[in-house]
Formats: C-alpha cells, structure tokens, sequence
C-alpha cells in the first residue's frame, strides 16, 4: 500500500527556524536490571548503574525462622501453592523459542513462580538473564534488556565472534567488547541514537547464547522503545530464546497490551500465558505454618488470609513482623500468639508492614530508609548519606541496620534500595510534609551537582515539591537529553504529563499539545498517542487554530497507519486552519491523496488544486514541500507522467529537514506506486533515495514504511526464502490494525496461498475490505481470497467476494495497481458463466489506463484476454498469454509468470502436447523452487492427467522408510503449516487418503506434526 500520509513537523507558528526549542522527543521512564537472587513473592526492587533507575525483580528476602520455630533465619519463604502454574511454565521453558507471558497484580507472586521455574531450568543448563522495569529511570535504550545482557558475556564460547555490526552496544554493554569481529567498526555515537539497529543486534547477542531464558518483569513500566524491542523478539525470537515477561494488566496504562501493540503468538513458537489469582486460605496458612510453625498458623491463619486478601507479598510482609513479635529480643519469653496481631491495625495496610519494621530502626538507619523512598530508585551509599545528612561511618551503620531488618537490599553491588515498590510507597507515605519536601530538594540538589545530571530525576523531585513553574523547564531539559541520546519516545509520556497538570498556563498548554501532535506523527507506536489527542480535543477552550492543528496531526498519524477516522478529521482541520494558510494547505492536499474508497478522483483533483493555490500564497516553504510530496503521491499512484517530473525537482540537500522528509516521504510512495504500476526497477532506485533521506533526517515511521516496500518487492520477486522470519520481524512495534502491520500480514497470507496454507490465509485476512485506507492490501487479499474460494471449487463465492474490491477500483480509477485482482475476476465471471461480465470488465481495465505508465497492468490485462479466448480462439489466447507472461517475466515476477506458463502448458495440451509439458514442467520447476508446494501439485496433477508426468521407477511397497512421491508432496505440505483439509483441496484427494499418507509421513520422519520442516530431507 502506498503510504499516503506524511509525517512532517507543521510549518506555522514556529520559531523562524523551524525548531521546537526546548521540546523533544523522550520515553516513558523504564530500564532493567542485573540478575538478583530472590525468594520472595512478586518482589519489586530498583536497582540503578550510571544514573540508570531500574526496578521491577525480586531480591533476596531473608525471613527469621527455619522449620516449626522461629528461631534461627532461614532464606526465604517457602514456595506454596503455584504447583500446577510452575508445572506448565517448566514445560513451556523446555524448548525454544518460546514466549511466555505471566500476568497479575503487585505482590501476587509473579516474581517467585518465575524464580522457581527458571531456577530448575538452570540446573539443566539454560542460561538465565534477568532485566527489570520501573516507572522512574533516566534514559537508556532498550534498559532492562541491555543491563540484563551484562551478565550474558561469561556464557559466550571462547570462538564465538560477533558480527562488526554489534559492535553498536559497545557503548552499553563493554563487556561484548572481546566477542566482536577484529574489524569491527567504531560503536556509533550518542548523537547518532540508537535507532532500529540495535534492535537486530541484540537479537544477534541473544541468538549467539544458544538456549537463553530470558526474563523481564514489570512491563507495565516499560518504555516504547523496550517495548518494540520486546514485541519483535516475540514476534521473531532467535530459535533458543525463551522470552519470559511479567506485568500487572490493570497498569498497563493508555496501551492496552503488554507490548504496546496486539500480539500473537507466530506459528513455531511455543509459550504460554499465566494469569496470577491471589492464594487460598488453605496456601496462606501453609506460609504461615512454614514461618510460625503449625500451632501458631492453626490459631491466626485465617486472620492472616483476611488481612492479605490472599496477596503473597501482603501474607508475608504480616508474617516478618510476627516473627519478630513471637519472639523477644534475645530469643526468649516469646509473645502470646493470641497477642501477635494487636497493634498491627484493621484492615490489614502494607504500610504497617514495612513501617512497622522502619520504626525499630536507629534514628540513623530510619533516616537513610527514608531518603531511598524519596529517591525513588536505588542509589549509591554517598547520595543516601548527603540526604540523610549523616557522616560516612553513620551511613555505613545505618546501611547495616536497614539490611538486616530486611527493609532495605543491595539491589547491586553499592547502590541500595527497596524490595519492591510498594514498599517504597508505604515509606514515603508516612514521611511528614515538610520532611518530605526537603529531603526533595536535597535530592535535587545532589543530583544537579553530579558530572551527568540526572535529568528526568530532578524533573521528578521537582514535580514531586509541586513546583509547576520550575519543574516545566526541568522536564523539558530531560526531554533535550533523551532526544539527544536516542531515547525519543519519552517524550509523549512527559508531554502527557504536563498537560495532565491543571495549572500549567494556556500558552505552554498549547505548546505542549502542538509538541505531542507533532511528535506523534514521526512514530511508529502510536496507540497512546492517538487517545491522548482525542482527550486533547475535546477540550472546549482549546484555540480554534490549534484545535486544527492538532485535528489534521492527528488525522495525518491515521492516515499514516491506514486507520479509521483519518480522512474525516482531516477534513474538518480544513475549517478550523482558516487563518492559517500553510496548514490549511497542507490539510487540504492530504485529503485529496485518494484516501477514501467512497471519493472520484475528480474530488481529489479539486482538494490538491486547492492545496496548490494555498500553499503558494502563504508562502511557506515546508508547506509547499508537504503540499507537493501530496501532489506527486496522487500523480504517481494514477500512474500519471507528470509525477516524474515532479520527483525529478524535488530537493535532496535541503537544509531544513522537514522539506527533506517531504522529498523522502514523496519517494517513498513514489516507489510504492511505481512497483504497483509494474516500474519495479524504477521503484528500487526511489526507495533507495527514500531510505537515505529517512535515516539522514530520524524519520523512524518513513523507515519502517520503506521496509515494508521492500518486503513487497521481495515478495514479488520470488525472494522468499527466509521471508516469512523477515515479515514476522518487521515492525513489530505497529499497532495490530496499523498499515506497518497489515500490510507484512498480508504478504504473510499470500505465502500461506501458494503454500497451501488456505485455512490459516483465510484467518490472517479476515474481512479484507475492513482495510478502508489500505487500497492495494485489501485488493490483494480479496484477490487472495477470490483464489482460494476458485481452487475449492466455490467459483460463485469467489465472484461475491470480489465485487467490493471491483467497485473499489472503480471508484478510485486504480485499473493501473496490479494486485491480481482482474484477471482472478475474469476467471471467476468465467467459471459462473457470466462472460458479458467479464468482457465489460476488461474494457473498463483498458479504459482505465489509457494514456498511464501502468506496464503490469496491461500484462493484467492481457492475461484476463487470454482467459476469455480460451474456449474460442486458443491460438489468439496462447498469444495474450505468452505476451502477459514475458511482462512478468522480464520484471522478474517469477511466481506471477509461473502461474501463466501454467495456463499455457494447459491449453497447449490438446493441440501440442510436447510444448505443453515444457511449458508445464517449466513453471513446476519455478513453484518447486519458490516453495508454492499448492501451486506445484496443482501442475503435476494436471501433467499426471495428461500422462505426461514421468513413471515413478518403484513401486510403492519399495520405498520402505523413504517417502514416497505423494507423501512428500504431503510432507511439505504440512512442512508449510497446512490442514489436513489444506492438503485435501491441493492435492485433490479424499480425507481420509490424506489422513492415512499424514501418518505415514509422521511416522517415517519420526516427528510431530510441528516439526516436520525440520525433519524433511
């Protein structure tokens, strides 16, 4: 699908030169942390290494009794309950890859179930990497899983080399530093950001590890960029890797989905999905019995489990404090057990817990516990003794004090904090007011005097004092920093924030929600940024410029994703941007670019005139550039011939870099159109200057657009092999109804096609004309579609499932995209004997691209008029043909030009049987090579039928433990995914013939069904 929306930075009401100063992209706050030994429930803990915040895994949780007595301290609680969730997640662990998703609220022992599994897979000699996520961090791309892969390196073989390319997480994790290629190239810097590469290279990392557990807890926390990072692995994990996430479903904030985008679970990767309820009576009173001994569970068990409601974490932070009380300061005269509980308040808090314990602390070690719960993150021992105002050898008792009360840990070596953040909250809480606010300042104070502020810290501190006027340009300052190291999608959580504040004044709220639009635009994640400008707008004093503004940003970031609601808002930003022309211009060109099936051209004409005209008298410059990038979207996807006169003046070397993403945004879809249209050399050359501007001027969406034509043109040229693990990887941090991912599911459903894989095809499309501003996806799968139904012999359906498409087409004068979709509606009309039909529908194709540069539509077109003289002039059909096939042909669509030498070969059969089986045999070879195991059974069936197939030398009864023909026709079949009802309609047999050669398929291979492609010779 072309891309026809455009991503620039709107032009008006800017500084003169063009910038938003002071506004910048940043990401929602989240890192990871190293591997921490733990034994508690779902504990949260911060761990922190170069100003880096991190919290999210459990420690280790030291508990003071050790069998039926407390006395003595032992290691942790024990593990209860859980037995049948830790059974399935051992099995899930077993083999790779595998993504496994553990789901529940804080403290319901997320933490220790996972602890306990991955502990037994350990043993068997899996490596285990641990990253965490935590709701405050300073910015790090990719955090949790660049500090998790620190403790990766001992794991590597002393020969295993890593590509140069890797050489970009030097920077982040030093310690690959002796894996990398000798010729490696210097790590890129700061400035450069992080970008999509380092994406694949830790991929590359986790592949070289072999069989790796990798687990990140707290997602909920996690930032956009870890987000996609983990959504692609997910999508796409290397073959040992087994992704193990946990997170708390009710804080997964404006997303809706642990990964930021809808995500399923790719074909060949196993997993499972947990969801955590809290303990029964009967497991909490086994924690207890194992803490206090049976006779003290027996009498306060039941209390326990109304106090805790059954929370793991709530049980046991009651049951460090009975311990205690049961027992006096030196180990005798222990309290009445019917007197544990006084004291400890109705309804049971989490901040008696902890608090109870902070209270028996020295003034010294309280002191310091307080400052790691204003904090916030763990922290080294010397800015926890400037907030505590203690001397270094008072710090180190009061250190000393705080860990063996369990109330603080050593999250890593030197920095100190919480177990979990609900302990930290419960702290915090009961700090006085004027306590709190200076212990704040203090901390920022210490931390704008460190070499490396930490910038998104001291925001926090501030915001925290309720100082709106200092903490704005603070927020802003962090959101410099992080754009400057890469670490942009920050940036709309912080701008959320702001506007989220009730009295930030009018003029910053409006700069805001112009920042927050604008940067919505250049991303690919956008599902929260979409609901907040939705909230954005339905504010009533907003200005009715602004209002426009962000109205058409946010139409154009639909319009970007081919989502729903674009071309509507769009249209009405047109009234609302009456002053202002430049936007008015270029709201007026994005809603003449052919967006809406229901539209004549001869409306988009008029939109784009006006854009024109407009854009011209205002005098922008960005909005001319934006206007005319519109403009050439139009021509080129009409196939006009203007559009490349219009490309061939576009500026390249401009130095504003909003004109640059317009020329980049203008080649984009140029080549897109180019390729439909059937220029596909032409296409390449203008994806190949599109992607330079894209990566020259950070415009990640443009990015991952050329990816997506890319694939495309891979697709059409028969590149498939690896394709499928190419698609499976590729944006993987798009929304699921979002053009980056439709459009990859489609060629996705075309492979299952020519695989045989109907069934999963038809799962995969769906309705396809539910893509309303996706044209050239939908085409394609109602095509796909209309395919299957006349391969099952339902040519009546296939002819209904196309007539959408077919007015479509009309609608918006598309004759010139090849999307398979006329000559599958000339066989279809055909076969239900509607040839008026299907005559009237090739006159219209040829009427529709009179006097257009459309080379594959009018091989289309000739391949629809061989079909029509089939049964009446077969020379004249062989002719049509034979020119169709060779357009496709010399454009190097193989599987294309395979399927016509295929009708070729069948109507060559009845008058030259010799040309017939080459043209046959020929494109058999072709869907052999390119894996179409459907459209190659097809082929030799129709050989076999005309006994031109060659003899088969043995019998069937020679084969023995080899497969014979038929059966390894059924084995890559099934190599391929496809159903037993799949393999039936290929191959033209009976179910239960294709039962019985399954059978022996599975049998002779010694596999599962699953694991048939690995096992296929």
């Amino acid at each position: 699908m072309a891309a026809f929306g455009d991503g620039a930075t709107t032009p008006s009401r800017r500084s003169p030169d063009r910038g938003e100063p002071g506004l910048s992209p940043w990401r929602s706050p989240d890192t990871g942390t190293r591997a921490v030994p733990w034994q508690g429930s779902d504990a949260s803990v911060s761990t922190a290494g170069t100003g880096v915040t991190r919290e999210g895994c459990g420690a280790a949780m030291a508990s003071p009794w050790e069998g039926d007595s407390p006395s003595g301290r032992g290691t942790g609680f024990p593990f209860v309950g859980r037995r049948e969730e830790l059974h399935l997640l051992a099995q899930a662990l077993e083999q790779g890859p595998a993504v496994i998703l553990v789901e529940g609220e804080a403290g319901v022992g997320k933490s220790r179930l996972v602890q306990e599994a991955t502990e037994q897979a350990a043993a068997d000699g899996l490596t285990v990497l641990r990253g965490c996520c935590h709701p405050l961090r300073e910015p790090l791309p990719f955090g949790p899983v660049i500090d998790a892969l620190h403790d990766a390196h001992p794991q590597f073989g002393h020969d295993v080399e890593l590509s140069p390319s890797v050489a970009a997480l030097a920077p982040y994790i030093p310690e690959l530093a002796t894996h990398l290629a000798q010729d490696a190239p210097h790590a890129p810097s700061e400035a450069d950001g992080p970008g999509q590469p380092l994406m694949g290279d830790v991929q590359e990392v986790l592949r070289a590890l072999s069989d790796v557990i990798l687990v990140v807890e707290d997602v909920q926390w996690a930032d956009t960029a870890t987000c996609e990072l983990l959504l692609m692995l997910a999508r796409n994990p290397p073959p040992g890797l087994r992704l193990v996430l946990t997170y708390r479903e009710g804080e997964l904030a404006g997303r809706g989905s642990v990964l930021g985008a809808p995500y399923r679970r790719p074909v060949g990767v196993g997993g499972i999905e947990l969801s955590l309820a809290p303990l029964g009576p009967g497991q909490v009173r086994e924690l207890a019995a194992a803490a206090l001994g049976e006779s003290a569970a027996a009498a306060l068990g039941r209390q326990l489990f109304e106090r805790s409601g059954g929370l793991p974490l709530a049980a046991e932070e009651d049951l460090l404090v009975l311990a205690g009380r049961l027992q006096s300061a030196d180990g005798h005269n222990p309290v009445k057990v019917g007197e544990a509980l006084e004291g400890l308040g109705v309804p049971r808090a989490l901040q008696e817990a902890v608090n109870g314990r902070v209270a028996q602390l020295p003034p010294a070690a309280a002191a310091v516990v307080q400052a790691a719960a204003v904090l916030a993150v763990p922290a080294p021992e010397e800015l926890l003794a400037a907030l505590a105002a203690l001397e270094e050898e008072q710090t180190e008792d009061a250190l000393v004090d705080a860990l063996e009360a369990n109330v603080l840990i050593e999250t890593t070596p030197g920095r100190y904090g919480f177990r979990h953040a609900l302990a930290r909250q419960a702290v915090y809480e009961e700090i006085q007011g004027p306590r709190r606010r200076r212990l704040h300042r203090r901390a920022i104070e210490k931390l704008a005097g460190q070499e490396l502020p930490a910038l998104v810290q001291i925001a926090h501190h501030t915001r925290m004092l309720g100082d709106t006027a200092a903490w704005l340009p603070r927020a802003l300052a962090a959101a410099d920093h992080a754009e400057a190291v890469g670490d942009d999608g920050v940036t709309a959580d912080l701008l959320q924030q702001i506007l989220a504040e009730p009295t930030l004044p009018a003029d910053q709220r409006i700069r805001t929600a112009l920042a927050l639009s604008r940067i919505a635009m250049r991303r690919v994640s956008i599902d929260t940024s979409v609901a907040a400008l939705r909230h954005i707008l339905a504010d009533p004093d907003l200005p009715t410029a602004t209002r426009g503004e962000i109205r058409l940003n946010l139409g154009r970031i639909l319009l970007n994703h081919g989502m729903p609601g674009a071309s509507a808002e769009i249209e009405q930003s047109v009234d609302e941007l009456t002053d202002v022309p430049a936007l008015a211009a270029i709201a007026m060109a994005t809603a003449g670019m052919g967006n809406r099936s229901d539209t004549s051209t001869t409306q988009d004409t008029q939109w784009m005139d006006r854009a024109v005209h407009t854009a011209a008298e205002s005098g922008d410059a960005v909005a001319q550039a934006t206007v005319e990038a519109s403009r050439i979207t139009l021509l080129a996807a009409r196939g006009e011939p203007l559009a490349q006169q219009l490309l061939d003046r576009l500026p390249r070397h401009d130095p504003d870099p909003d004109i640059l993403r317009q020329s980049a945004r203008a080649l984009s879809n140029a080549a897109e159109s180019a390729f439909w249209r059937g220029r596909d050399d032409d296409a390449r050359t203008l994806l190949e200057e599109a992607e330079e501007l894209a990566r020259h001027t950070k415009f990640q969406w443009l990015q991952v657009r050329c990816d997506v034509i890319r694939l495309e043109l891979d697709f059409a040229h028969g590149h498939w092999t690896g394709l499928e693990e190419r698609i499976e990887a590729h944006a993987p941090q798009a929304a699921e109804d979002s053009s980056l991912q439709v459009e990859p599911q489609t060629l996705l459903a075309l492979l299952d096609v020519a695989h045989g894989q109907w069934t999963r095809a038809r799962e995969r499309i769906g309705n396809p004309m539910t893509y309303l501003n996706m044209e050239e996806c939908s085409l394609a799968c109602t095509a796909a579609l209309a395919r299957i139904n006349l391969a099952e012999g339902e040519p009546q359906a296939a002819w209904t499932t196309l007539q959408p498409a077919l007015e479509t087409i009309r609608n918006q004068h598309t004759w010139v995209w090849t999307t398979d979709t006329l000559p599958t509606a000339v066989q279809a009309a055909l076969a239900c004997q509607l040839r008026t039909d299907a005559e009237h529908l090739i006159e219209e194709a040829e009427q529709g691209i009179e006097g257009l540069d459309a080379p594959a539509a009018r091989a289309e077109i000739l391949w629809g008029r061989g079909l029509l003289a089939a049964d009446t002039r077969p020379t004249d059909a062989i002719e049509h043909l034979e020119q169709a096939r060779t357009v496709f042909r010399g454009l190097g669509r193989a599987h294309r030009a395979a399927r016509i030498t295929e009708q070729v070969g069948r109507l060559l059969l009845a008058t030259d049987p010799a040309r017939a089986t080459r043209r046959l045999q020929e494109a058999l070879d072709v869907f052999t090579r390119l894996g179409a195991t459907a459209d190659a059974a097809q082929c030799r069936r129709t050989l076999r039928g005309a006994g031109q197939e060659p003899p088969t030398p043995r019998r069937r009864a020679d084969y023995g433990a080899d497969l014979s023909p038929r059966e390894r026709q059924v084995a890559e079949l099934l190599s391929a995914g496809a159903s037993n009802q799949d393999i039936a309609h290929a191959l033209a047999l009976s179910p239960r013939t294709v039962e019985h050669h399954v059978a022996n398929v599975l049998r002779k291979l010694a596999v599962t069904r699953d694991h048939v492609r690995d096992a296929l010779p």
